[in-house]
């Protein structure tokens, strides 16, 4: 076989690269915030996100490039000009199987930041689910939300806190307003887990 299954290759590595560094402004976050992993640096992140049109379009280019070799393998092997062999014993379906699932990979990762959106439970439901309301109630200011998804990584920051009631956080204005046990938790450790998260914040002026 020539180069073409190669070159498919390296145009799904590229698709699935550019993806994940689209949604890295919002995404990585989320997850690290979820593995307990965080700090200041998270927040070096959001820089990203006016890149992240130009890696969407690397992202869907290099998709396409990758497709576009695959289906000239295909046809070549209908014309009798080529063999649909492997030189690095690859199967021909198994490597279609491979090409789709990485498409459908990247492209999960391209639209991460709607779907996480999407999927983000209303404030009400995460209230209820967090326990009773607490007597304490503050309002937060939060830097460095730069997309609509944002606010789903700072409110599951926040309710990892314990002794927080309820975190309703809002993409714009780019606010939180927190309830929270005094007795458990102060104000400084709520900006500490937005600032953990990458997003630090203050107390809305009054």
């Amino acid at each position: 076989m020539d180069r073409t299954d190669r070159k498919a290759r390296l145009g799904l590595l590229a698709a699935l690269g550019a993806a994940v560094a689209a949604s890295a402004c919002c995404t990585v976050p989320l997850l690290l915030v979820a593995l307990g992993v965080g700090g200041a640096w998270v927040g070096t992140l959001a820089a990203l996100e006016p890149l992240r049109p130009l890696f969407v379009g690397l992202a869907l280019a290099a998709l396409a490039y990758a497709g576009y070799r695959e289906w000239r393998a295909g046809r070549a092997v209908a014309r009798g000009t080529d063999c649909d062999c492997d030189e690095e014993g690859v199967p021909p379906r198994t490597r279609r199987v491979l090409l789709g699932v990485g498409a459908v990979a990247a492209l999960a990762l391209v639209a991460s930041p709607q779907l996480i959106r999407a999927a983000s439970p209303p404030d009400a439901a995460a209230r209820a689910a967090a326990g009773p309301v607490s007597t304490a109630r503050v309002v937060l200011d939060v830097e460095g939300m730069t997309c609509a998804s944002c606010h789903v990584t700072v409110r599951r920051a926040l309710l990892g806190v314990a002794g927080v009631g309820a975190a309703e956080v809002s993409y714009e204005p780019p606010r939180a307003v927190v309830t929270y046990d005094p007795a458990r938790v102060t104000v400084d450790d709520l900006t500490g887990a937005t600032s953990d998260a990458g997003y630090p914040s203050r107390p809305a002026a009054r």
